[in-house]
């Protein structure tokens, strides 16, 4: 109690004029307090949200990783089990038998031996085989229904299509590219056809 008593002695002891600036300064010290604390709270939220956004945004993008090595790993399962039904398959022999089947042999350019070419390896346990086929005088709808059967055979991809006018009328020139995957073969081996 004393110190207060001392504390109200002094400020008895002061001119008005006095007074009020102590009252002023103890004010201003307390309100700029105030802003420092209340400063640093918000500065604090808003580091703290930016920190948990980048989180979020860390967490999602490993949501999409996880997701495209489960689908990753479900289409390796799909193309291991084409691969197992058909063992010995051969991408030439398949496309001769479906240019046959379709009456197109004739329609084969003369320069198309249907070349067989190893294709960019894979990761992982696949490579590919590529087929170069061209065809002259094709109509549209023998197109189609080569296109058609070639997307029913689940081994079998296009990789590449080109249309170009034939000389003769109501007809076109095809060049088409087509692959498959196949197990990598060791060094050792021979490529298949």
């Amino acid at each position: 109690m004393e110190l207060f008593d001392k504390m109200q002695a002094y400020l008895n002891s002061l001119d008005q004029r006095r007074f009020y600036q102590y009252l002023a300064g103890i004010l201003g010290a307390i309100l700029l307090c105030l802003f420092l604390l209340l400063f640093y709270y918000y500065h604090s939220i808003s580091s703290l949200k930016a920190e948990a956004d980048e989180i979020n945004d860390l967490r999602q993008d490993g949501q999409i990783l996880l997701n495209r090595a489960q689908r990753i790993k479900k289409d390796q399962k799909e193309i291991d089990a084409v691969l197992a039904q058909d063992k010995n398959f051969k991408i030439r022999g398949y496309f001769q038998d479906l240019i046959n089947k379709l009456g197109l042999a004739q329609k084969k350019s003369k320069d198309s031996e249907f070349d067989v070419t190893p294709g960019s390896a894979q990761e992982g346990t696949y490579q590919e085989s590529i087929l170069d086929a061209q065809f002259t005088s094709m109509s549209m709808k023998e197109l189609t229904e080569l296109l058609q059967e070639i997307e029913l055979n689940k081994r079998v991809f296009i990789k590449a299509l080109d249309i170009s006018d034939s000389k003769q009328a109501n007809s076109i020139d095809v060049t088409l590219v087509i692959a498959t995957l196949e197990p990598k073969q060791r060094e050792t081996s021979e490529s298949t056809e």
